[in-house]
Order: C-alpha cells, then structure tokens, then sequence
C-alpha cells in the first residue's frame, strides 16, 4: 500500500466512505479535501504524495462522469496533463495539481486552443489567484480551473468575474467538476463549447 493509498484510506474511513462509489466519493469533495487539509496541517504531506492523492480525487470525478471517454496520459507527457478527454471538436487535458498552482500549473498548459486545457487542484492559497495572475492562465489555453470552495470563497471578486474564451466562468469549484462535465457530453463526447 502506498502513502497515497494510506491517507486516501483514512480519509475515506473518518467521513464513512470506504466503500462508496467513485461518485458518491466525488459528492464529498469538499469534506474530503477539508480533512487532507487537516492532515496536512498535522503532519505535511510529502509533494510528491499530494500529487498523486490529487490525481486520484480528481479522477474520481473522471471514473463517475466519463469513464469511457478518458485516459491517464503517460510518463512522457504528464509535464503537459494527467488526463485527456475525448472531445468535440478538440480533446481536452485535465491537469491536477495538489496545494500550490505555482508555476507548474501555468506550464501545463497547452498553449493551443486546438487542445484546451482545464486546470483541477487542491490549492489553498487565495495570493496565486489575483486578476493579473488569473487571467494569465488564458494564454496558455486554459478553459476553466477548479479549485476548493473554501478557497473560492476567498478569491478577489475580479479574479471571479474572469470568463473563459466560451463566455463562461473561469475560476470555479471542484464541487462543480461532475456536474460541468455532464453537462458537456454531447454524442458521447466532451463538447469542448460546453465548458
């Protein structure tokens, strides 16, 4: 068993949901990150086991929604994104990342709008998410960015109002993910207008 799996495992176990479905898991998002947060602050998790606890919750979302429709992307290209989604008229990547947007969030990006990116993450930190900074996420093809709500609820107003080339919020809540993913399905695919 890995740390990983370890601290997902006590997660799972404190909030009851050991053996609850990768969607009925995903509806608890929330409480879920609240207790890694928790754990967090009790004892730091290692990055590198926050990146794949972050790959895995986000992938809860993915295993509920669109199981059919996406995939792992492998070692020689996660640099770029964890997950791509078979879409309409563009596939969609997925990156996840855990705490810290940093950089290496803003990097994973595309930069291509023929392969728009939606960035999925733990953070916690309302400074990565002025207007300025915010806004520059859409030069790299950014469609649309998840984040706690928690933290949402603290996240500049203006950095809120931003919209993504669609028209549509950018800034949005993990909580959302499932529900935003549905709702672009469109022939069995992710209908990329959608988002």
């Amino acid at each position: 068993m890995t740390e990983s799996d370890r601290i997902l495992n006590n997660v799972y176990s404190h909030l009851g949901l050991q053996t609850s479905t990768p969607q009925a898991k995903y509806l608890q998002i929330s409480a879920i990150v609240a207790r890694l947060e928790f754990l967090n602050t009790q004892n730091p998790i290692n990055g590198k086991t926050t990146g794949t606890i972050s790959e895995r919750l986000c992938e809860l979302a993915l295993l509920a929604r669109v199981p059919q429709i996406y995939k792992t992307i492998g070692d020689k290209w996660n640099w770029m994104a964890d997950f791509s989604l078979l879409g309409h008229p563009f596939n969609l990547l997925i990156s996840v990342k855990s705490f810290k947007a940093k950089e290496r969030l803003l990097v994973s990006g595309s930069g291509n709008l023929l392969s728009p990116t939606v960035g999925w993450g733990l953070f916690n930190d309302p400074d990565e998410w002025t207007e300025s900074r915010t806004k520059v996420y859409l030069f790299r093809s950014f469609i649309a960015i998840y984040m706690p709500s928690a933290l949402y609820a603290i996240v500049p107003v203006n950095s809120k109002a931003i919209n993504n080339i669609n028209g549509k919020p950018f800034l949005r809540e993990i909580d959302n993910f499932t529900v935003d993913l549905t709702a672009a399905i469109n022939n069995g695919v992710i209908d990329i207008t959608a988002f």
